[in-house]
């Protein structure tokens, strides 16, 4: 089994604190919610950072043989790693229902 970095996993912590998004994503925007993973929508799922279409896709196909259990079985999809999804962590779910969703962050003093 791999280990998650400690920067990554530091990393993924401060996102959950701060309630923020990664410094990647759009600037006037913070996701907030979980997603589900077994049930999330190609769209839904390129909310998380570091995913587009490609990745999407392949979770999707991926979990047709058999639904996520563990993060450890996102790791085992090509082209996705430890580190991303250490930065997945704060949002993501394997039940329930999706609520992850972009949210306008409205710049200080307005």
């Amino acid at each position: 089994m791999k280990r998650i970095g400690a920067g990554a996993l530091a990393l993924a912590t401060l996102v959950c604190l701060v309630g923020a998004t990664p410094a990647w994503a759009k600037k006037n925007s913070v996701l907030e919610g979980m997603i589900n993973v077994n049930t999330a929508t190609v769209e839904e799922l390129k909310l998380l950072p570091g995913i587009g279409e490609v990745k999407a896709l392949a979770v999707v196909e991926s979990r047709s043989a058999k639904p996520f259990a563990s993060r450890e079985d996102l790791v085992a999809i090509k082209g996705i790693g430890e580190k991303l999804v250490a930065l997945w962590m704060p949002y993501l779910a394997f039940e329930g229902k999706t609520t992850l969703k972009e949210v306008p962050v409205q710049p200080a003093g307005k």
